[in-house]
């Protein structure tokens, strides 16, 4: 079952409109469709809306997020990471947490914290300075685990509250991290002419 919605009716100059007819012809998408994306993205700009970030460099990112992997070993997520302007997914990370950790932490909700935790970090990388399309970690070998992370007990500390402080006051480092000059897409093979299409 979709959202609730409501008919409104608003008043736009007629250039605008003639615009935005433009641009979701362009896109092939309706015109009701276009002006919802619109302000999904003004919402996300705002702070509201879908879970996103601003880089330094001023480009907007979309995270989605649904959970990969929750086993004895550890309780993963996937995060895909959009851009919003040119409606491309410009990266797609595994974050996880070893399970030492979720029992040391004595988590109950495994998944919940695994994400708000994968979420913290995304968060963390871009308050850094790091365009978050760009991260690899070298923590597993071959390049389809370029971005694959799972935090394991030797790298953070004894509380999930303690962890999150080092994060928000910039204090953690992650060893296996490192900023590449291309975003994951072009790197795995996305043209550089499809790039802002």
């Amino acid at each position: 079952m979709g959202e609730k919605t409501t008919n409104i009716s608003i008043r736009i100059p007629d250039d605008y409109r003639k615009r935005l007819q433009l641009q979701a012809d362009k896109k092939g998408i309706s015109f009701n469709a276009h002006i919802m994306r619109v302000l999904e993205i003004h919402l996300m700009n705002s702070g509201f809306g879908p879970t996103s970030l601003s880089s330094e460099s001023g480009r907007l990112f979309q995270i989605r997020c649904e959970p990969y992997l929750d086993n004895v070993d550890e309780t993963t997520w996937a995060f895909f990471i959009d851009e919003p302007k040119y409606e491309k997914e410009r990266a797609y990370y595994l974050i996880g947490i070893g399970r030492t950790i979720l029992r040391d932490w004595q988590v109950k909700d495994k998944a919940t914290v695994s994400k708000e935790v994968g979420l913290a970090l995304l968060r963390f990388y871009n308050k850094k300075g790091y365009d978050i399309d760009r991260l690899v970690w070298n923590q597993y070998p071959g390049p389809d685990n370029d971005g694959r992370r799972v935090l394991q007990v030797a790298e953070v500390p004894e509380t999930l509250e303690e962890f999150f402080e080092q994060l928000l006051n910039e204090k953690w480092v992650d060893k296996f991290l490192s900023h590449d000059e291309k975003s994951q897409d072009l790197r795995r093979g996305r043209p550089e002419s499809a790039l802002f299409r």
